[in-house]
């Protein structure tokens, strides 16, 4: 990854900047700063999140982190009362500024309601996915419960926030305003400090009938409207909302934070909505499609972004730690076990998965759990891309992902505990993606810091990137199309100054892996067979530039989807060979 843009920071403005993650599981502090004249990631640190049981304060996994900076830096940022030396001093202690992300809190709890399940609903199911959410509930016209079923399930549900969305602009409705009635009859019934949240995003024209309902019952916010006409969907104004929500009611809530939120020069920002942000920079970068996944303990975040638009779908039912449980509901046992290269009895994955959420710290030890653990994290990456795809309406005639030109990912699992060239595998298996791309992995967890910087210092992204913050995969040319088994898909001759000149041909079935080390690029050309597309149209040759990275050039010609034998001995032999084929 490479970026013709070249900025000159200004010496008298230059800054050092620390900035924590927490976690719902660990807490990961960076300090940048200018070695050089250019910004660097200096040092980076993890200690295990400490908001919850036994320890009760945040700031002491924070404190932990710095103190271990400073053991590996031998710069002083903690005074003897563990408060943070700002700005950075003349002797060298200190730092200038300071930030925090975090995803330790627990979910809002969250019930729609909208007019239609497909127009107003998805919208406002779409503003609610940019933080983290569990929905519980939604009504809408195709809603068949009584109203008192409705209130009685309000009332049971007791949820932080009721989003309402529906109507386009100009478009009055009166079956909108019914089920904002039923919504204060729940509320009235509820204790003060029991009433919900209630944000308005739906027909701008009924907001003083809104207010007139509900005003006096709940607390009540207005958004611009997330579907002001059926072909247009506008969540800014809302994400902006619930994210100040989530801050007020989980953040602000977190033991200890206060000590932390008082060193903060930036808002404290969702780490997903952060993460979201630093794929949206490199979108506005490279001028292209870049996503980016964060698999994490508690939830999983994916992130679509082009120049000048962002999608993220947060799933906080989705996670490799006390959500694990959650995975069976969204693929079934069988489906983890087809990734496995040697037998393993259902009982035991179900024993290693109540394990996993008990006890969420742990890493495997032995390569059994191993693979135990990156099946898992299969299941998991495959259920938050299949439904970020349904809920965005994607259209994909191959694999999983429509093209794009760059993958990030993060997460404990993919950067603690898996070789590159394992967690490259992974995404492969689960994503099903198509086309050319390059993939980087965030091995040091900067990508929620430099979301998190890049409003305010968009020079510190730039250059920490660019002097290798992220760890390049390398590049996957995937072909796809109809060819049978042992036939010739997709030939390739590649071409470095540094690297020499290879020529291969590669048969349908197959992986290949092609030695391209890090930093060194090459044109690489395929030639695919007439019934096969390597993203310039069947049969079509295309010439691209690469570049080598910690895995080398992938050529993924095993088809889409991913068919595996039904006999379970033959699915194991393939398993272990694609292991085998990609170094892992």
């Amino acid at each position: 990854m490479t970026t013709d843009e070249k900025l000159t920071p200004n010496a008298a403005a230059l800054q050092s900047f620390l900035l924590a993650d927490c976690g719902s599981q660990i807490t990961t502090v960076v300090l940048f700063d200018v070695v050089d004249g250019v910004y660097r990631l200096v040092a980076y640190a993890q200690a295990p999140t400490t908001a919850g049981m036994p320890w009760l304060d945040l700031a002491l996994g924070v404190q932990q982190a710095i103190a271990e900076i400073t053991e590996i830096t031998g710069r002083v940022l903690l005074d003897e009362k563990g408060e943070l030396i700002r700005p950075a001093q003349a002797n060298g202690t200190g730092v200038d500024r300071f930030g925090m992300t975090t995803s330790a809190a627990s979910p809002l709890t969250a019930v729609l309601v909208g007019l239609l399940d497909e127009v107003s609903l998805a919208s406002a199911r779409h503003a609610l996915q940019s933080i983290y959410t569990l929905e519980l509930d939604h009504f809408s016209l195709a809603d068949q419960r009584s109203q008192q079923a409705q209130v009685e399930a309000l009332l049971a549900q007791q949820p932080d926030l009721l989003l309402i969305a529906g109507g386009t602009e100009g478009g009055a409705d009166r079956r909108l305003l019914k089920m904002v009635e039923t919504i204060e009859v729940a509320a009235g019934l509820q204790l003060l400090a029991q009433r919900p949240w209630v944000i308005f995003a739906g027909n701008s024209q009924l907001r003083e009938q809104v207010t007139a309902i509900l005003g006096g019952t709940v607390k009540l916010q207005m958004a611009e409207n997330v579907r002001p006409a059926l072909n247009q969907e506008q969540l800014t104004d809302t994400m902006r909302l619930l994210g100040a929500l989530y801050e007020d009611l989980r953040v602000a809530a977190l033991p200890g934070v206060d000590g932390v939120l008082a060193w903060c020069d930036f808002p404290p920002l969702p780490t997903a909505q952060a993460f979201g942000g630093i794929v949206e920079y490199f979108a506005a970068l490279y001028k292209g499609h870049v996503l980016g996944i964060d698999l994490g303990a508690s939830s999983a975040t994916f992130v679509s972004a082009r120049p000048g638009q962002v999608r993220l779908a947060v799933r906080s039912d989705l996670g490799t730690g006390r959500t694990l449980d959650q995975v069976w509901a969204q693929q079934p046992p069988e489906w983890v076990l087809n990734w496995l290269p040697h037998e393993v009895a259902p009982l035991a994955l179900e024993d290693f998965v109540r394990n996993k959420g008990l006890y969420p710290y742990t890493v495997p030890v032995t390569e059994e759990e191993l693979y135990l653990e990156q099946a898992l994290a299969r299941a998991a990456l495959q259920a938050l891309v299949q439904g970020a795809a349904a809920s965005w309406d994607w259209n994909i005639a191959e694999g999983l992902l429509p093209p794009f030109d760059l993958l990030v990912v993060r997460g404990g699992v993919l950067s603690e505990t898996s070789r590159p060239a394992q967690v490259l595998g992974m995404l492969l298996d689960a994503l099903q993606p198509t086309g050319v791309f390059a993939v980087a992995l965030d091995r040091y967890g900067v990508l929620p810091a430099l979301g998190a910087l890049a409003p305010y210092e968009p020079l510190v992204p730039v250059q920490a990137l660019e002097a290798g913050a992220l760890l390049e995969m390398g590049w996957v040319v995937v072909p796809v199309g109809q060819v049978a088994a042992g036939e010739t898909m997709l030939a390739v001759r590649m071409k470095s100054m540094t690297a020499g000149s290879l020529s291969i041909e590669v048969q349908a079935g197959t992986l290949e892996v092609l030695p391209l080390a890090p930093g060194v690029a090459a044109e690489l050309t395929l030639e695919p067979h007439k019934r096969v597309d390597v993203g310039a149209g069947p049969g079509r040759a295309r010439t691209v530039t690469v570049h080598g990275g910690a895995v080398g050039l992938v050529i993924d010609a095993r088809g889409r989807p991913l068919v595996l034998p039904e006999e379970p001995e033959d699915r194991r032999d393939v398993v272990r060979q694609w292991l085998q084929d990609m170094g892992g």
